[in-house]
């Protein structure tokens, strides 16, 4: 068997235009608070915009997903830390969520006694956990019955990326 070892997390490349936006957003609720006559609304405003922001960019970093071998250690967005053995897994659930916004989103829950792990199609890493968990359920350590026949179609459409390739229309 060769050695597992890769990373679930968000993607981090969206970090630079967010924190832009932040803060034109921010200078501009100082600029306010500072020419207003609501100074005490205007900076309650500021500090909870800002408070918002810092909590969305932690929890984005926060978030992380290691496999090591069969071993799968979660650190929430929140921070707390739990791991859980392949083989404690007790149901496998892809979905797609549509938005008329957005289009398709697809997610990949994994449940264990305690715990609930979810992750989406944008986070870098999604397709080798898809690719990861085919294999574990070849090798044994994921019981076939935790796997519906209709996710095991999805996991290997996530794992090839056939999802997020264009469908050609023909003409």
């Amino acid at each position: 068997m060769t050695q597992t070892e890769f990373k679930v997390a968000f993607p981090k490349k969206d970090f630079i235009a967010y924190m832009c936006v932040f803060s034109v957003i921010e200078t501009a609720l100082i600029v306010m608070t500072i020419y207003s006559e609501y100074i005490v609304f205007d900076l309650v405003l500021s500090i909870s915009f800002f408070l918002i922001c810092i909590f969305v960019v932690l929890a984005t970093f926060l978030f992380n997903v290691k496999v090591i071998e069969s071993t799968i250690k979660v650190r929430t967005r929140l921070g707390r830390t739990y791991q859980f053995n392949c083989s404690d897994i007790e149901e496998v659930v892809c979905s797609k969520r549509n938005s008329v916004r957005y289009g398709p989103s697809y997610y990949m829950n994994l449940l264990t006694k305690s715990n609930e792990l979810s992750m989406e199609c944008t986070m870098t890493g999604f397709s080798k956990m898809a690719g990861y968990i085919l294999e574990q359920l070849e090798n044994g350590e994921i019981k076939q019955t935790v796997v519906s026949e209709s996710c095991k179609k999805s996991l290997v459409q996530y794992k090839n990326g056939d999802i997020f390739k264009k469908k050609r229309r023909n003409k």
